[in-house]
């Protein structure tokens, strides 16, 4: 987490690298040579060089060497391409410990010796600076860089204040403490090594993204919360936000806080959001407003409420006109406006799954309204997020089960699709799931779903089939819900024996069920260690257990959640009975109350299922 280093064996060169906040320092330690060279090749991103089929360029930019003082290389780009939208720059400086044999710049492959400066004249133009040393065996360079978003001024700030002296160990150290500081906020006993280790790298993947930009883009304050790199919240606010929200409820602020700002700025908050720039297109549409009241409903600290409601009120009233997201060329399938219109999208890219999350954002919206503005407000609001059921087919069938979400047209007409297709990204109907997957997809809803599919016992028969068939896809954000739908049916002893069937065979040190999509599926697993799940924008989890015999939990202000697993194994995957706070407790989802501030929860878990709730 704190370090990483190669071989570069073509070279026979040794290279680390630890990091400060913005910056990093390098070691590299060469063979004896009287050529020992380090490049800076500015043209060279992951677009355009290592996953060119997402399309990327380079229209301007400069690099430049100043040999007064420490050796010091500084440079900025004008990049395109990747999960974003528009040109944004990128500026660095770069510091080495010691005076090169050569240097000199380079342009579309000429080498200019002893030139100190080259820039970008034609689109994609490749050019970079160098650095000579004459090194004897095992000698070691020190070279010194950050990186902003703002300026080569500013990317020379963080560089002085980050990493002031020539000290890898020092840096190595601070960034080992600072890994070991957020990790430690949960500590484990129990359980195998092979556990603990799938467990801390798990929440170490969950705390990688989003990335703090305060006073580090052109066009906000200094001091102005920003936080970018959301690749996007689509991903992230099932399960990441909600973990922070227990372990780091000022990032989840400071974000919250962001969205306020560049709702300020800009008139929009998209969920992603890369280098400072929104891109316009959405899996899902407004999901930041899921963050939002997630933290609303938890009582999250640090954020001016009616200022994050005014966005929320923006995106309800203003934006989910249709279908947006892709090519041009694919939104004339949908009328404009009709989703504002009818509170449901006509048949056409995305229709289904679009309908259905835009119905959760209501229901976010309707929590905060509830409390910020008129009933009249808040009841509109709740009355959209019901409209999902407008697609819900009930004599649609797949595998001799009924009723199902599925596409209609403007003119009220269900169209015939296969409930189990996948229908891939920016595709008709539903975007990366099923409608098997989308069909479980009512967060807010429950209850009703289950009415829907003829019962609780229906349900549950239903739902465990689609699990052991493979119908439900937890290799994606979507279904993450779906197996603690189970909770609806009083069948939490199915929604336990599947989470640890999904950790046990989706989770290895070899990988996850799928992308971990900047941390969502290692909080995913993390929550399912915990014992407790999270429906995101509400405030409450659901109960299945354990994997440890012991985890506390560092909560902010010094509060401890102790979650003792007595008897939890491998095999023992049940919850037999469940205190709280030393009182016995006999409901199988837990409100958010009962947590934030500490206390105990005590499970023992058994090999069989057994009724413990009332």
């Amino acid at each position: 987490a704190y370090e990483y280093s190669v071989t570069l064996t073509r070279y026979h060169t040794r290279v680390e690298v630890t990091p400060a906040r913005h910056s990093a320092i390098y070691r590299f330690t060469f063979p004896a040579a009287d050529s020992a060279s380090v490049l800076i090749d500015l043209t060279h991103n992951i677009p355009m060089d290592i996953a060119p089929e997402i399309g990327g360029r380079v229209s301007a930019g400069e690099i430049s060497i100043d040999t007064s003082g420490e050796w010091t290389i500084r440079g900025s780009g004008t990049y395109r391409g990747g999960f974003g939208q528009g040109d944004y720059q990128v500026f660095f400086c770069a510091v080495f410990d010691r005076k090169p044999s050569a240097f000199g710049t380079w342009s579309n492959g000429r080498i200019s010796d002893r030139a100190c400066r080259s820039r970008i004249v034609s689109v994609n133009d490749r050019i970079g600076a160098f650095l000579t040393f004459s090194a004897t065996k095992d000698e070691q360079v020190l070279m010194k860089i950050a990186v902003s978003l703002k300026s080569t001024t500013r990317a020379a700030e963080w560089l002085a204040r980050e990493i002031p002296r020539w000290d890898y160990a020092r840096v190595r150290d601070q960034a080992k403490a600072s890994w070991n500081n957020e990790l430690g906020k949960i500590e484990l006993e129990g359980g195998s090594d092979t556990l603990k280790t799938l467990f801390y790298t798990a929440l170490y993947h969950a705390m990688l993204m989003p990335r703090d930009r305060t006073s580090d883009k052109a066009g906000y304050p200094d001091g102005i919360p920003l936080w970018d790199d959301q690749y996007a919240v689509w991903d992230t606010w099932r399960t990441v936000f909600p973990l922070m929200v227990l372990l780091n409820p000022q990032m989840v602020a400071g974000n919250v806080n962001s969205f306020i700002a560049r709702y300020a700025v800009n008139g929009k908050v998209k969920d992603a959001f890369i280098a400072g720039r929104d891109m316009d297109e959405e899996q899902g549409g407004n999901d930041i407003d899921n963050i939002v009241a997630d933290a609303f409903v938890k009582d999250v600290p640090g954020v001016e409420w009616n200022a994050a409601y005014r966005l929320l009120k923006h995106d309800a009233e203003s934006e989910r006109k249709g279908w947006e997201g892709g090519p041009d060329s694919i939104r004339a399938d949908i009328p404009t406006g009709a989703y504002r219109s009818l509170g449901w999208i006509p048949a056409g890219i995305m229709s289904c799954s679009k309908t259905l999350e835009y119905a959760y954002k209501y229901f976010c919206a309707s929590e905060m309204a509830a409390r910020l503005d008129t009933p009249g407000v808040a009841a509109r609001y709740a009355h959209r997020s019901g409209l999902w059921r407008v697609l819900w087919n009930p004599d649609a069938t797949s595998d001799g089960f009924k009723g199902f979400i599925v596409p209609r047209t403007a003119e009220g007409q269900f169209v015939t699709i296969d409930p189990k297709k996948l229908w891939g990204s920016w595709k008709e109907y539903f975007y990366e799931a099923s409608s098997w997957t989308y069909s479980y997809f009512v967060p807010h809803q429950f209850p009703l779903l289950v009415r829907l599919c003829g019962g609780k016992r229906s349900f549950a028969s239903r739902l465990e089939y689609a699990l052991e068939n493979n119908l439900v896809d937890y290799s994606n954000e979507p279904a993450f819900l779906a197996m603690h739908a189970f909770h609806y049916a009083d069948r939490p002893d199915l929604a336990s024996r599947w989470v640890r069937a999904l950790m046990r065979t989706g989770y290895s040190l070899r990988g996850y069920p799928g992308n971990d999509d900047s941390g969502a599926m290692g909080s995913w697993y993390v929550f399912a260690a915990l014992g407790f799940f999270p429906n995101a924008g509400q405030p409450l989890y659901y109960l299945h257990g354990p994997s440890f015999s012991k985890i506390t939990v560092h909560l902010p202000r010094g509060k401890l959640l102790s979650i003792l697993g007595t008897h939890a194994s491998a095999e023992n995957i049940y919850i037999q009975s469940l205190s709280v706070n030393g009182r016995p407790y006999h409901r199988s989802t837990l409100p958010h109350a009962l947590i934030k501030e500490g206390g105990t929860l005590k499970f023992v878990m058994g090999p069989q299922p057994r009724i413990w709730t009332k």
